[in-house]
């Protein structure tokens, strides 16, 4: 009949590790509401690596590196998320955020008297990011964990700005700093500073954040067929936590893909 000569390939399916991946299984999550459907950021699933933050390019890079193998492989998730990071590290903005709980306010005594505002880009390697605006004042928000590894006497660089030396530090009765004083010494070199801190101005345009973080599943590293998945299932795969981010970080777009400085990457997933 004149049919050309079709080649069929076998290969393995390919496996990760504390995931599940039979569908049987991962309905069950669904039908009891323990995630939010198959786009949950926590399956294995396209659209749910996705919404964690994978590029398409990423898991296509990651696939082709793999090839048509019959060997039973199971993988580690670093190799595919160091795949994605490659990709989006030297594109994706720059912003800066505080954990809400424990934040610090440093008082630099020698600060601008007025506020102002200095246009940088979102990422400095990268003009496409386009530009965002900070702005400079006396009074600036710490993370409470930065502000808790400072102490009196001690010069540190505010991340963008320059050098400072903190020469107050305010506890409560219960040993927790509640506040900073420091002045400016921008003509201190970086490179001597041990802690490198990023801070936000205490201004209202701030935004509200809510980051989350996420967890395996299963507690298991490989499940073998004589397991029961409903055993190895772990308590608390998902955490929330409020910030504050920089004014800028009103302009992002659902679905972008961002850099929150000294914290990790995110993906916005949702505009309130």
């Amino acid at each position: 009949m004149g049919l050309r000569k079709v080649h069929v390939w076998d290969f393995s399916r390919l496996n990760f590790v504390y995931t599940l991946l039979s569908k049987r299984k991962l309905q069950w999550f669904v039908d009891n509401s323990k995630v939010e459907g198959w786009d949950d950021p926590r399956f294995p699933t396209v659209q749910g690596i996705i919404r964690r933050g994978l590029t398409v390019e990423a898991l296509k890079q990651f696939i082709l590196s793999q090839g048509a193998s019959k060997n039973l492989n199971l993988m580690e998730w670093d190799k595919l998320w160091t795949m994605n990071k490659k990709i989006i590290d030297p594109i994706c903005p720059r912003h800066t955020a505080a954990f809400q709980e424990g934040r610090v306010l440093l008082c630099l005594t020698n600060g601008p008297e007025e506020p102002f505002v200095i246009i940088a880009p979102r990422h400095k390697k990268y003009e496409g990011a386009g530009k965002k605006a900070t702005t400079y004042k006396k009074e600036i928000w710490l993370d409470g964990a930065d502000a808790a590894a400072v102490s009196e006497g001690e010069e540190v660089t505010l991340m963008d700005w320059g050098n400072a030396i903190i020469k107050h530090v305010e506890k409560d009765k219960n040993g927790t700093i509640i506040h900073l004083s420091g002045v400016l010494h921008l003509e201190g070199s970086v490179k001597t500073t041990k802690l490198k801190l990023t801070w936000l101005p205490n201004i209202s345009e701030l935004v509200n954040l809510s980051l989350v973080e996420l967890d395996h599943l299963i507690t298991k590293k490989k499940l073998e067929e004589t397991d029961n998945f409903l055993e190895v299932l772990n308590p608390c795969t998902r955490w929330e936590s409020l910030a504050i981010g920089d004014a800028n970080m009103r302009n992002l777009k659902r679905g972008e893909i961002l850099q929150l400085e000294r914290k990790g990457y995110c993906r916005l997933t949702c505009l309130i």
